[in-house]
């Protein structure tokens, strides 16, 4: 990340366009961006329509952590979206820049006008801020709207303001209440409200065996980043996204109490259907479908062997329903 130690602040720019002009008016979409849901995607669609429009550079501010786990210590604190996937998702909506702040303490003293005036119109040359109804920034979050338009009218760049989004006209869309759907295992509900199957990134790792010697079914233990949410303990249908290709699969969320695994080891293991390939050590994506059950605890492995094949039969019934 660039050091300017001047304002005390420290970012880093990704770019997505081939001509790049310092000179050209960014067009700045603000927010946090956690699950890049749908109303999310409408107002980065409209940031690109607008800039594309005017000549500007679309643009979107990020930050490297939620300010949460700076101002109020949340060292626990769970994210539908990490910044690697915020980054994906965003770049595919069209968007021609990313920028990056490093969001500590220092960064959050900034006051609500320093952050507008000193950051995005003197070092960013905004010419148009997006934000969604119920933005607030700077220290203590003392900024919203009516400050953005205030200093629009003095300083000459636009606001544009997104309403609140609803599905079927009375189901707010916000990262809240998607988080509230995953912890429930509503995994169905979440996905309309983020217009995408949700999404996990691991790294496959070496469990017990188990699967493959007990139970003959074959499983890939997953390596999740801590800070991702993880949906209500269960069962899922869902894919596995490997190297360009995707494969039907059954997705177990838990703590396999009938090996009396710790409760505070969940572990996140996918069986992928009609799958060989050694996939140890390599990264795969995993979206979640639809939530089958609950994870119970079996007297024996021949039950849980037992269990395993309905849930395989429940899957290919699904699968071959929504071809």
């Amino acid at each position: 990340m660039t050091n300017n130690k001047k304002n005390n602040y420290e970012y880093k720019q990704i770019n997505y366009f081939n001509i790049y002009n310092k000179d050209m008016k960014k067009y700045i979409a603000l927010g946090f961006f956690d699950g890049i849901h749908l109303g999310h995607q409408a107002l980065l669609n409209w940031c690109v329509k607008k800039a594309k429009a005017a000549g500007a550079i679309s643009t979107v501010i990020l930050f490297d952590q939620h300010p949460e786990k700076v101002i109020n210590k949340l060292n626990n604190y769970s994210l539908l979206t990490t910044l690697a996937e915020q980054i994906e998702k965003i770049r595919k909506k069209g968007i021609q820049k990313i920028i990056i702040f490093k969001f500590d303490e220092n960064f959050s003293k900034i006051k609500a006008e320093e952050f507008i005036i000193e950051v995005l119109l003197k070092k960013f040359k905004m010419g148009a801020v997006f934000t969604g109804h119920d933005y607030h920034f700077g220290y203590q979050k003392k900024g919203d709207i009516a400050l953005l338009k205030k200093l629009g009218e003095i300083y000459n760049f636009e606001s544009y303001v997104m309403n609140s989004i609803t599905m079927n006209s009375n189901q707010k869309i916000s990262s809240t209440v998607i988080k509230d759907y995953l912890k429930n295992g509503d995994i169905e509900k979440a996905n309309k409200l983020l217009g995408y199957h949700y999404q996990m990134r691991g790294k496959v790792i070496h469990g017990d065996n188990r699967g493959n010697s007990v139970l003959s079914f074959p499983t890939a233990n997953l390596e999740i980043e801590p800070e991702k949410l993880l949906p209500k303990n269960g069962v899922y249908l869902g894919f596995t996204h490997y190297k360009g290709r995707k494969y039907n699969s059954l997705i177990n969320i838990g703590f396999k109490p009938t090996f009396k695994l710790e409760k505070w080891n969940i572990s996140v293991e996918v069986y992928i259907f009609n799958f060989r390939n050694d996939i140890y050590n390599k990264k795969v994506i995993i979206s979640f479908i639809k939530r089958i059950r609950d994870e119970k605890k079996y007297n024996n492995a021949r039950d849980l062997i037992s269990q395993i094949k309905q849930d395989k039969l429940i899957a290919d019934n699904y699968f071959n329903e929504h071809e």
